[in-house]
């Protein structure tokens, strides 16, 4: 079954992942692409559970994110240039199933699960939910429409120093003060 499993998942990533990324023009280091566009890098990553047995189940999930290397140098205080930014380092990060399930969504292959089934489901998740994410959010300009669209799905992952440099450098200064004061507020309320 080992084995079985884990051609399976090489065949989706071969098969669906990875030509998906490079039709787009992404740049691939294993599981991971990036692309430049504008003022931001797309991100992209699979990520396997760390309970994955490869016997009876390989569980993963999708990863995606934006980075701007002008943001991570304000919150870091020193100058970062990532040459190939991985999802972690985004600055707005979240999971494709967030937006395809609606929910945190776990793709699954196993002996009771028809692979062909999961590919395809991947596939209509990567088209229909992903391409027009990429599509679309191009710039930090851009990246304010879907933030403001759906502010719960990102604000939430967003370190609120990310944030912070985020509404300041897209013109959002009154944004940005609400943030600053939303998170001093919570660091001096009492912990019980």
């Amino acid at each position: 079954m080992t084995d079985k499993l884990r051609n399976e998942f090489d065949v989706v990533c071969k098969g669906i992942v990875i030509p998906f990324f490079k039709d787009l023009g992404f740049r691939r280091k294993m599981l991971h692409f990036s692309r430049q566009v504008n003022d931001i890098t797309q991100c992209f990553n699979v990520q396997k559970s760390q309970w994955n047995s490869y016997n009876d189940s390989i569980t993963f999930i999708f990863n995606f994110g934006f980075y701007n290397a002008e943001i991570s140098s304000i919150v870091a205080d020193k100058k970062i240039d990532l040459e190939f930014p991985k999802t972690y380092d985004c600055f707005v990060q979240n999971r494709l199933g967030t937006f395809s399930h609606n929910r945190d969504h776990w793709y699954t292959l196993s002996q009771n699960i028809d692979a062909t089934i999961t590919a395809e489901k991947i596939k209509s998740d990567l088209e229909k939910h992903l391409k027009p994410m990429f599509e679309n959010y191009t710039s930090l300009e851009n990246l304010k429409l879907l933030i403001n669209k759906d502010e719960e799905y990102f604000t939430s992952t967003l370190s609120p120093y990310y944030l912070i440099a985020f509404y300041m450098l897209t013109n959002q200064v009154d944004k940005g003060r609400l943030a600053i004061k939303e998170h001093y507020k919570m660091a001096l309320t009492p912990q019980t």
